[in-house]
């Protein structure tokens, strides 16, 4: 137990060194080469950019690049989609290669987290809709990882839910997945009956609130992430990238980000229990 607790600690002050490190690059700069005397010569000089500017790179971190000429793509995002889809799929992987009838501590994790969201889902859609347990739990996993994934210190990365893109992405298929089910449930002429409801001057209301959900639940995520790699950035600035912004990105990166995450989901889940009950 204590070799095993030793070990986290270790792994811990590793990102903490690399991340004051990474933080205090943020704040200067190696010069190399010839000074105003002919003279070469090693120098750190310190940036100068406004708390504005650095915000507005927060709001603007992708590389933006075009395919053929016509096609705008933000690499970075993607990038860093991809490889949180290649660490879920390996997880996945290697969790169902190892099933075991007496599960060992990784296959009690993932069932233990299964039947967490099966007990939620059951509770809120009823036992004969325990089939969506798999959508409401990848919903989760995969926010999750983005959120989370930012507190890596790796140079340009960051989380991939820091982007509006991304978050409105994951609206639009929450409300696609939504009406799908409630026209499969109800029936395509019971499910228009419902936009007339309790008036029928009421349609363009229904419709604007339901367009409203998949934008809510979007710009609540994006607003969350986003806000705190602001704050981040701001209390960095005033006390000079010390101890304090290093421990608030591992604060705003596991707590906030599984909070968030929780939070999309159970949203994701009560929509789909209002339009198919």
């Amino acid at each position: 137990m204590k070799l095993k607790t030793k070990k986290y600690l270790l792994i811990f002050i590793i990102l903490f060194v690399v991340e004051l490190a990474l933080s205090f690059g943020l704040q200067y700069q190696l010069r190399i080469g010839f000074d105003e005397d002919g003279k070469f010569s090693i120098q750190t000089i310190k940036k100068e950019k406004s708390i504005q500017e650095q915000i507005r790179e927060e709001f603007q971190t992708d590389k933006i690049i075009k395919i053929a000429g016509k096609l705008p793509i933000n690499w970075n995002v993607i990038r860093v989609i991809i490889v949180v889809d290649i660490i879920l799929v390996l997880m996945a992987f290697l969790v169902r290669k190892n099933l075991q009838l007496i599960p060992r501590k990784g296959q009690s994790i993932a069932e233990l987290i299964y039947s967490f969201f099966r007990d939620l889902v059951v509770e809120t859609l009823g036992p004969d809709k325990a089939y969506f347990t798999p959508y409401i739990l990848t919903i989760f996993v995969f926010i999750f990882t983005c959120n989370i994934i930012g507190i890596i210190p790796i140079p340009g990365n960051m989380e991939p839910t820091r982007n509006l893109n991304v978050t409105l992405g994951m609206g639009v298929m929450v409300i696609f997945v939504v009406h799908f089910f409630s026209i499969k449930e109800k029936g395509f002429k019971k499910y228009l009956k419902g936009y007339t409801e309790p008036f029928i001057f009421m349609v363009p209301l229904n419709i604007v609130g339901e367009m409203a959900k998949g934008i809510s639940i979007s710009f609540r995520l994006f607003g969350n992430i986003l806000g705190g790699a602001i704050i981040i950035l701001v209390i960095s600035n005033l006390i000079r990238f010390i101890i304090i912004p290093v421990g608030l990105n591992m604060f705003f990166g596991l707590f906030i980000g599984t909070i968030q995450a929780f939070v999309f989901t159970m949203l994701a889940l009560s929509y789909t229990a209002v339009a198919i009950k």
